[in-house]
């Protein structure tokens, strides 16, 4: 009787955690990205590279994971200009918000600086596009850019 009860028991709580669990009415959809910029005004010019993941939550909500490096020509000789990523985000209302979300600053070398953040907004997403760009600060000037495809929102259509 002892050990009926007591696999009575498990059982029941086994299925009182199943009905009590909560499953997303959706799962996340990812999608990967990488694109770099090229050496393209002289042999001592870098260049920016920018990888890394877009997933999508829902209709409103998605997360970037990117990481962005500034590299140095072959020579090895530094062009004075960091990389950077930019984000641009467009609703299906048309209405579009843009930012810089990652940089690297620090000189020239071949490792990642990774940026990650969760956004969520009153509106729908169409898609998400990233811009990888060389600028130097010193004279407010961008030399170099290249642009991701259009990552489309799954769940707005």
């Amino acid at each position: 009787m002892h050990k009926f009860l007591k696999a009575g028991l498990v059982g029941a709580m086994s299925a009182g955690l199943l009905l009590g669990a909560t499953v997303p009415a959706q799962a996340s959809q990812s999608f990967s990205f990488n694109t770099a910029t090229d050496y393209t005004y002289s042999n001592n010019d870098g260049k920016a590279h920018t990888k890394g993941t877009i997933t999508y939550h829902g209709k409103y909500a998605f997360t970037y994971n990117v990481g962005v490096r500034d590299l140095c020509a072959p020579s090895g000789k530094g062009d004075g200009y960091g990389a950077y990523v930019q984000i641009m985000i467009r609703h299906m209302d048309g209405s579009t918000k843009a930012g810089t979300i990652a940089k690297d600053t620090n000189g020239c070398g071949t490792a990642f600086r990774w940026s990650k953040d969760y956004n969520k907004f009153g509106k729908k997403i169409r898609w998400v596009q990233l811009r990888v760009y060389e600028y130097d600060a010193d004279t407010n000037h961008i030399k170099d850019s290249s642009t991701t495809r259009r990552i489309d929102n799954p769940y707005t259509g």
